[in-house]
């Protein structure tokens, strides 16, 4: 899953700090639920520097309006989202779409505008390429992308056409808020199906721990209980889901590289050494 950051959704539609402090708030709050519900992700953004060409406040460059925000916290956490190097990335490091190639979208007024060399564009190319691939830009509210997703309650559709090629439109979702975000990931990923309740009476299906985070652990062939072990790619531990708990008492088991019990974990993965259990080995040679 590919996640762009909208610039271009900055169209200078705050007429106070207070409105545009509370889009800050609100894209605050949807990069959280990101990174709390979503593990398998990768997260884009356009350069930082190129943020200054774009209006927050009305008649304010973006970086203007930035710096008249008065909650100190809530600046510096929007800044670690949006100007952090490492998360999310640059996309233009990877870029994927021709310089050569223009981009518009499709705008309510069935009006054209030009998005080309923003990531409009180069989402809109990436989904073009691989399109089993599942790809979600992050807007700020209040701006004119307001054309009704037709399956997703309170999200947006946004319409790229690549080289005046009607036949060629690139359909991609949109968010700008939390409940758009919650009901958009509900939409493509089931994610109610993967919530486990203390209350539960059955035993928590793996997808229902944070074993469901491919990219953090990798499935082995072997099981322990009727359990599928997973092997921890940064450190080698092994983990598996107890198969005699439920409800209140579900819980993991951890074991080092070497096949020795550290200790039980919840479902969330933090780890409780104080249960460690010298009796218990696993070996998987």
């Amino acid at each position: 899953m590919e996640i762009f950051i909208n610039e271009v959704s900055l169209e200078g539609q705050f007429i106070t700090e207070a409105e545009f402090r509370d889009a800050i708030k609100m894209f605050n709050l949807i990069f959280e639920l990101i990174n709390q519900k979503i593990k398998d992700k990768e997260l884009y953004k356009e350069d930082s520097n190129i943020y200054a060409n774009y209006e927050a406040i009305k008649g304010s460059s973006f970086n203007a309006s930035l710096n008249q925000l008065k909650d100190r916290s809530l600046k510096t956490a929007f800044i670690n989202v949006v100007f952090n190097k490492s998360n999310p990335k640059e996309w233009r490091r990877e870029k994927l779409h021709s310089s050569e190639d223009l981009f518009d979208c499709l705008t309510i007024d069935n009006d054209y505008k030009n998005v080309s060399e923003t990531s409009l564009a180069e989402v809109a190319e990436r989904k073009s390429q691989n399109g089993n691939k599942e790809y979600l830009l992050v807007n700020f509210i209040n701006s004119s992308f307001k054309i009704t997703h037709p399956h997703i309650i309170s999200c947006c559709l946004i319409t790229v056409i690549k080289n005046n090629v009607e036949d060629n439109q690139i359909c991609i979702d949109g968010v700008d808020s939390k409940p758009a975000l919650e009901y958009w990931l509900e939409n493509k990923l089931n994610l109610s199906s993967l919530e486990y309740s203390l209350d539960f009476t059955e035993r928590p299906r793996d997808e229902q721990t944070l074993l469901r985070d491919t990219i953090r652990f990798k499935k082995t062939s072997f099981r322990y209980g009727g359990r599928f072990v997973y092997c921890e790619l940064t450190t080698g531990r092994y983990w598996y889901v107890d198969s005699l708990h439920r409800g209140e008492a579900a819980h993991l088991e951890v074991f080092d590289k070497r096949g020795f019990h550290i200790g039980e974990a919840d479902l969330q993965g933090n780890i409780n050494t104080a249960k460690k259990d010298k009796d218990k080995i696993i070996d998987l040679s």
